[in-house]
């Protein structure tokens, strides 16, 4: 792993567009706006100030972007610390070894610059933007919050990170069936209170008066420093827009503004839709669909001042809130992290029927911490890698086959797990099969059992690279004894090792992918399916529409009437009372099928008359059309020479593998279509297409659709799970 700084624009825009290493990202985390981060880049924004921002990128060998993050300082936090600290910000990584690599070039920064301490993730200040979640990882992020996939606080802990400010996010539902008066009755005193709202016309001659309330209401947290006036001007740039004149409320008590709340239209949709982008053309759509976001409200923040606390003044906003919200039509409120021993604050969203949406915290260490654990590129070593009760002296067989939960992620048809490893020596692992594992119907060739093995040797490279090992694969294809080939392991040499496709991916990555059968909102174009085919070192062809339309009814209706439907039956587990819907096979919510769809399946598949009845109407090509998804995506094969032997399909299951990884590194889920392959014809029309455009004999070996699925697929069953 290499950390360089940003110079260039194109260093910019790969800063600007990470890959998208967890499918959730694009629909639970909320990207910081890119006018912010080129405010840092261009030295141009209010922070200047107090030293430059400085963005940096984590790339591996293959020159990928593995994380991102920002360096600085700020004088004001360093005295309310009482010691220099240095500040990441923006921080995304793919894997705990691309935050080792950034830790570990922090500190060396850290040292150069006299800083005794790390902090993060903040953008750029505690009291802005940053943190980590560390818990409701399933539950979406939202403007202003933070989102992070759920690897992230083991690897901030593992890397020698404390804890600190813990606190968490709320949400209040339906706010709209509360009784402001019920909630939140008026007293007597209230009379004496004066409510001001924010007015978009002269929204700059208010902004003073929120600043003044601001800074005294939080004087005295430990992570707050003093909003200046062109910082909070730049936090509210665009405000008078969208602002809601109902939800920006201070009181004045005596002529003296006392206690404010600031609620806005929650935009987290747009800005997940432009991924951070807000250009002129931008703007002009938020404006033009602006009404759309008066469903939910996002509460930025709220406070009293010191004088003014204990008086019953945040009721009152409350009250004012309720009335606002109710009035506009809002149905749900979010609300940005409340520390833990904050229980005033708490207690207004626990009377509105909130609960704790996201556990939060940031992350501190001291410098000197690891001192001697930097290896020659600044990069924090890291100290142990797995968890194993034998120790890193265990011989490498038993490391290697310890770390099943994580290469028992490969790919298998219905998810049969078929492999079977066993230790030769204590650097030699047989990787063989199990039979009563094998598809004999849908799978006669052995085809799709020699490619899930292959992409089992990809796992197993990542994970033995991982625990600091090369894994060499050699193929023997026995098939009387179901062998297939042999596994030597031996210690990792960075620079005696060539480089080799494992090196590319992380074990995160195995974990992470999955496969999706629900509709896709995006797909690939031509240029990116050749672009991920040159990455893994793969041929690859598009197929057009019309001939997937024209062919796959009847490979379905094969699949679900024909030879092989008993042979899937026994692999489905459509209800948790299977005794093996926790461990293999497909279940309904893999499938992604409603009850009366996973009723009307088992009993297709359990059922050989209702088969014989439906193929013989050609009913089974009606309801294998109904129940195709839509919108597919991208349909690919990997192609070919016709004619590989079993030992060739194997390392053809590596590059398949990698194929899916590099896909979802860009953003894109796989979803095999394997049942245009298992029926004879359908395959032999697929072969003479890829032939005819390919201009020379080409056969089909593997067949999916591409595309970014609406939701986060859920993960199949692992035996080792």
């Amino acid at each position: 792993m290499q950390v360089r700084r940003v110079r260039t624009r194109a260093d910019l825009r790969a800063f600007l567009r990470l890959p998208d290493w967890d499918p959730r990202v694009a629909s639970h985390g909320v990207p910081l706006w890119h006018s912010s981060i080129r405010l840092w880049w261009s030295g141009k924004g209010p922070h200047r100030r107090h030293g430059p921002v400085e963005l940096y990128l984590v790339r591996d060998h293959t020159g990928a972007v593995r994380g991102r993050t920002t360096l600085h300082t700020d004088a004001r936090l360093d005295a309310k610390l009482g010691e220099a600290t240095l500040l990441l910000g923006a921080t995304e990584f793919a894997d705990r070894e691309a935050l080792a690599a950034m830790v570990g070039y922090a500190v060396r920064q850290a040292r150069s610059r006299g800083c005794t301490r790390l902090l993060g993730p903040v953008s750029l200040l505690p009291n802005q933007v940053g943190g980590v979640i560390t818990s409701g990882f399933d539950k979406p992020g939202f403007l202003d919050g933070p989102w992070n996939p759920e690897h992230y606080p083991a690897d901030w802990e593992a890397l020698g990170f404390e804890r600190t400010w813990t606190g968490a996010t709320w949400r209040c539902e339906d706010v709209a069936r509360l009784d402001p008066d019920s909630v939140f009755p008026l007293q007597p005193s209230d009379d004496a209170l004066i409510v001001r709202r924010g007015n978009r016309r002269h929204l700059a001659e208010q902004l003073p008066i929120l600043r003044r309330m601001l800074n005294a209401s939080f004087a005295e947290l430990g992570y707050y420093t003093p909003i200046e006036a062109d910082e909070l001007e730049a936090a509210t740039d665009g405000l008078a827009h969208l602002l809601d004149e109902r939800l920006l409320l201070w009181l004045e008590r005596d002529g003296e503004p006392v206690a404010f709340v600031l609620v806005v239209p929650d935009l987290t949709g747009f800005v997940r839709s432009r991924r951070g982008r807000m250009s002129p053309v931008d703007l002009v759509a938020l404006m033009a669909t602006r009404g759309r976001y008066r469903r939910d409200a996002v509460l930025i923040i709220k406070g009293t001042v010191p004088d003014a606390r204990g008086l019953g003044l945040m009721r009152r906003l409350s009250h004012e809130l309720l009335v606002g919200l109710r009035a506009g039509g809002y149905r749900n409120l979010s609300v940005t992290f409340i520390e833990d021993d904050n229980s005033g604050s708490q207690s207004q969203f626990v009377a509105m029927g909130g609960e704790p949406l996201h556990e939060t915290c940031f992350y501190t260490r001291p410098v000197g911490l690891a001192d001697d654990d930097d290896d020659e590129e600044g990069n924090l070593v890291l100290a142990a890698r797995d968890d194993l009760s034998e120790g890193s002296d265990a011989p490498a067989t038993t490391r290697l086959l310890a770390r099943g939960a994580d290469w028992g992620r490969a790919p298998s048809a219905h998810n049969t797990q078929p492999w079977r490893l066993r230790p030769v020596d204590e650097r030699t692992l047989a990787l063989g099969w199990h039979a009563d594992r094998e598809l004999r119907v849908g799978d006669p060739t052995r085809r799709d059992l020699m490619l899930s093995l292959g992409a089992l040797t990809l796992a197993l490279k990542v994970v033995a690279r991982d625990l600091g090992l090369s894994a060499d694969v050699s193929w023997a294809v026995d098939e009387g004894r179901h062998e297939a080939a042999v596994v030597h392991l031996r210690e990792f040499s960075p620079s005696g090792d060539a480089p080799n496709p494992a090196q590319g991916w992380t074990v995160a990555e195995l974990q992470s992918r999955r496969t999706s059968r629900a509709a896709f909102l995006r797909q690939p174009g031509d240029e990116d399916v050749q672009d991920l085919a040159a990455e893994a070192g793969i041929e690859l062809a598009r197929l057009p529409d019309d001939l997937i339309e024209r062919l796959l009814p009847a490979a379905t209706a094969r699949t679900l009437t024909g030879p092989a439907a008993e042979e899937l039956g026994s692999w489905l587990r459509l209800t948790p009372k299977d005794a093996r819907h926790d461990l293999d096979g497909l279940s309904a919510e893999v499938l992604g099928l409603s009850p009366p769809q996973a009723a009307g399946l088992q009993l297709l598949t359990g059922s050989p008359h209702l088969r014989r009845l439906l193929g013989a109407s050609r009913l089974d090509r009606v309801v294998a059309a109904v129940s195709a998804v839509r919108p597919r995506g991208t349909v690919v094969a990997l192609c070919a020479e016709p004619g590989l032997e079993l030992e060739q399909l194997g390392p053809l299951g590596e590059r398949l593998l990698a194929t899916w990884l590099a896909g979802q590194r860009a953003g894109w889920s796989a979803h095999p279509l394997s049942e245009l392959i298992d029926d004879p014809r359908t395959a032999e029309a697929l072969h003479t297409h890829v032939s005819i455009a390919g201009g020379r004999p080409r056969q089909v070996y593997a067949l999916w659709r591409w595309g970014a699925p609406g939701a986060v697929p859920p993960r199949s069953p692992r035996l080792r799970d």
